[in-house]
């Protein structure tokens, strides 16, 4: 049996003090660097989609898939970090909360695929994070952040050149 998280409720918007308790989980399993702690927080239908995914034909569906994201980011960030940066946004009308990011940490790992090793720089970037609740867990993330920026701060891509 899962942990039970916090309560979203289903139809209407999100209790703020639900949403935020239910965020605080989500960052508190990224942060502790195990993939298995996204797997009571999200749907078995749960949908991924972030910048990464979008770029690159990744479909992102359930608890595993979810723990594979996790993984395949923490393999090229190993010392990932993430913070809410302000308060959450709700929809007045739908079980939906958005929350405001900043990740930091060093690209030290290997970016696979494609196989890129890590440069050692620093990065420093923000998002945002739309959820969609059902049951007390996310069914569907909408992540958006400026991807190429986060790959010009790690190396990746050098300004106006493309690849490095």
């Amino acid at each position: 049996m899962n942990p039970s998280p916090p309560a979203v409720g289903e139809g209407a918007a999100p209790d703020p003090e639900v949403a935020l308790r239910w965020y605080g989980s989500w960052i508190e399993a990224w942060n502790s660097h195990d993939p298995d702690r996204v797997r009571p927080l999200v749907t078995e239908d749960f949908v991924l989609e972030t910048p990464t995914t979008r770029n690159s034909g990744w479909e992102v569906r359930g608890p595993g898939a979810a723990a594979d994201y996790m993984r395949y980011v923490l393999t090229a960030y190993p010392d990932l970090t993430w913070e809410r940066t302000g308060p959450p946004l709700l929809a007045p009308d739908a079980p939906r909360a958005a929350f405001t990011w900043r990740g930091t940490g060093h690209f030290t790992g290997t970016l696979t695929p494609p196989g890129i090793p890590g440069t050692g720089l620093p990065f420093d970037f923000v998002g945002v994070e739309v959820f969609d609740f059902r049951d007390g867990r996310a069914r569907r993330l909408y992540a958006g952040y400026d991807l190429m920026g986060l790959l010009r701060q790690t190396g990746v891509l050098r300004s106006g050149s493309g690849r490095r």
